[in-house]
Order: C-alpha cells, then sequence, then structure tokens
C-alpha cells in the first residue's frame, strides 16, 4: 500500500464562523480520561448536551486550554496556523456545520471567551468578537482524501509535535493505521514515529483490549492500565513469562496472565475483605522483572500477605551482591581525596567515614574469631 499522498490537495481554505464550528465528541484526546470507549454517532454531533459535554471535557485541566484561552485574550486570535476541519455531512444544506478535526483547543478556547463576554464576566470589542469568531480554516474535502486523512492530520501535530498525544492516544493511533491496513513501517511514517517505537505502542495497546477480555478483570481495562503494558513490554524476561505472540496479538501463557492482572488490580480476600494491588503503580514492574524467573521470591509474592518489596527482599538475601567491586571503588576514592577535600569535610562526612570504620573493624574482628 503506498503511503504517500499530496494532503494539501485535499485541503482548501475556507471562511466560517465560529458557531458553524462543531468540537469532536470522538477526540482521541478523550481515550485518557478513563470514561467508557464508546462512539458517539456522527448524526448526534450538533446535539446541544453532546457539545457542551465535549467542551466541559476540552476545559479540563488536562488540556491547559485556559492557558490558551489568556493568551488569545491578550493577544488576540493568530491565524498563522489554521484550524483543519471537515464537513459535517448531517447538516442542513443552507447552514452548513463543520466537524473540527485538527484545533479543538483552540475552538474550545475561541468558545470560551465569547461564553465569557455574553455572560457578562468580560468585555470585548467589536472587533475583538470578529477576531474571534470570523475564522479562516482549512476544510478537507473528506469525500475525496483517503479515509485516514483525519486521523493522520491530527496524528503528526500531536504525536511528536504541539500538544503532544499521551502514550495511550498514540498507540491507539498506531492501532487505527495498522487496522486499517497499513504496514508497521506504514502506520509510524504517518505519525512521525520510529517504526520500534510504533510497534511497542501497538502491542501495549493490543495487551490492553486483551486485558478487556477478560471475564473477572476485563471491568478494570482502562486507559490508565495502559502503562503497565509499556512496562512490561521493556522487560524481556515478564514479556516472556506472560508468553506474548506477535502472529497471535496476545499474551498466551493465561494463568500468568491473569496472576499479573491481580497483581494490578488487587481484589477482596475469603471474608470480603479489599486487597491492595501488590503492584501498585507502573514502574513496580521494574521491580517485578527482578525476581519473575526466581521461584523462592515469586513465592513470597503469591503468599496471602505477601508483598513486592518482601519477594525482593527475598531474592537480595538469596542473591547478595559482589562487594568487592564495591570496596574497591570506595578506596580509590577516598585514595583520590586532595586536601581542599579533607580540609572541606563536613561533620556528616566525617561521620560516615567514622562509621565506616567501624564497621571495617568490627568485620575484621568478627572473621578473627571465626578463623582462628
Amino acid at each position: 500500500m503506498n503511503m504517500i499522498f499530496d494532503y494539501y490537495k485535499f485541503l482548501s481554505p475556507k471562511l466560517v464562523t465560529l458557531d458553524a464550528l462543531l468540537l469532536d465528541p470522538n477526540n482521541p484526546r478523550f481515550a485518557e480520561l478513563s470514561e467508557n470507549d464508546y462512539i458517539i454517532p456522527e448524526s448526534r454531533f450538533d446535539e446541544p448536551k453532546i457539545q457542551a459535554e465535549a467542551f466541559e471535557k476540552m476545559k479540563s485541566d488536562r488540556f491547559n486550554v485556559s492557558e490558551l484561552r489568556d493568551t488569545i485574550k491578550a493577544l488576540g486570535f493568530l491565524q498563522m496556523d489554521r484550524i483543519v476541519v471537515r464537513p459535517w455531512h448531517c447538516a442542513d444544506v443552507t447552514r452548513p456545520r463543520y466537524v473540527v478535526i485538527e484545533g479543538n483547543r483552540r475552538v474550545t478556547a475561541l468558545k470560551w471567551l465569547l461564553n465569557l463576554h455574553e455572560s457578562g464576566k468580560e468585555s470585548f470589542s467589536d472587533e475583538q468578537i470578529r477576531n474571534f469568531t470570523e475564522l479562516e480554516v482549512l476544510c478537507l474535502d473528506d469525500e475525496k482524501a483517503p479515509d485516514i486523512t483525519s486521523l493522520i492530520l491530527p496524528g503528526l501535530r500531536h504525536v511528536s509535535g504541539i500538544k503532544e498525544w499521551g502514550p495511550y492516544q498514540k498507540a491507539r493511533a498506531v492501532f487505527l493505521l495498522r487496522e486499517k491496513g497499513n504496514s508497521p513501517q506504514e502506520s509510524a511514517q504517518c505519525l512521525g514515529l520510529s517504526t520500534r517505537e510504533a510497534n511497542k505502542l501497538w502491542r501495549s495497546y493490543l495487551a490492553l483490549e486483551q486485558m478487556k477480555t477478560d471475564e473477572e478483570f476485563g471491568e478494570f481495562a482502562e486507559p490508565k492500565q495502559y502503562s503497565y503494558f509499556e512496562e512490561i513490554f521493556k522487560k524481556t524476561d515478564i514479556k516472556t513469562w506472560l508468553g506474548w505472540d506477535d502472529n497471535a496479538r496476545r499474551f498466551t501463557n493465561v494463568p500468568h496472565l491473569r496472576e499479573m492482572y491481580s497483581w494490578m488490580v488487587g481484589g477482596y480476600d475469603d471474608d470480603g475483605e479489599e486487597v491492595s494491588p501488590k503492584l501498585p503503580e507502573a514502574k513496580s514492574i521494574r521491580e517485578l522483572a527482578l525476581i519473575i524467573n526466581d521461584e523462592r521470591a515469586l513465592a513470597i509474592l503469591r503468599s496471602e500477605n505477601g508483598t513486592l518489596s518482601s519477594a525482593r527482599s527475598k531474592y537480595e538475601s538469596d542473591h547478595p551482591e559482589e562487594w568487592v567491586p564495591i570496596i574497591i571503588k570506595a578506596t580509590d576514592a577516598l585514595k583520590n581525596m586532595t586536601i581542599d577535600q579533607l580540609k572541606g569535610m563536613t561533620p556528616q562526612q566525617v561521620e560516615i567515614l567514622e562509621e565506616t570504620r567501624s564497621r571495617i573493624t568490627g568485620l575484621l574482628l568478627d572473621r578473627e574469631k571465626l578463623v582462628y
């Protein structure tokens, strides 16, 4: 499949008013708000409640629209980088409407300023109001353009550019492109990513989708869990332990996988008491990777009251770190200390040296007792 398209051929400038622009209620940005992943039908885009909900979502702290609003208020709306829209095909031909493809933050900021003016909380001149509401946009001819254009245009801007998308949003974009039949390389190129990075995103997205199908843990498979799978694919031992299969597009070791889910989300014991997750955050996967192939440490984690820290302690006691290189390195550091460093030592640093001397003396005495 040839992914080289001249997208500019499908874009044309158009003068529109702000009230003709519809925020996209299926905006990929909303995917990380931990809400149900449902798709709103195109025919309902203009319903006041749906638009109001999209407006409120865009105003949340996650998207920093308030900063953009204040910048526009101070400097005016500078249309150097034009908003991209497509026709809303359910509109009355006498009153065309357009769905925002790229520029939902800017449109939200403009609508917000207009609302403040209409409620009397702000007062703008007629010239400012015209600047906020009479816009030159780029309109996509989506009937002629390739059907992935509306994904690629914002993707190029947000995956690797302005107001970068989060990992889950990137992963979802890669997944959708590959589902359209694009190769891993083509999907990555569309979004300005390396093929390796795009493949990691794709696998992590598939892993979260697999969790959604689990009878017991599917209800916990929200976008916020995505980061766990990102960490899993960074750790070869855990990926292998779970039996990842690229061809099957899933983890194949189901017993291990369901065990992983339980560690991620917690649950309830036999008495109905809530049990905290044994992996309370995504970065816990990094510690898990240290013990995943050690049966003794893993048994500690699997026990009823087992924790990751206790399992790691067991692992470290069974695999003591080689101490000689550390002592040699410390000795070299002491040898290289200058006179100025010795004179400038703080009381705390002197205390550390005294404690080290005491500990070494004690160890030598203990050894003498054991040997002789």
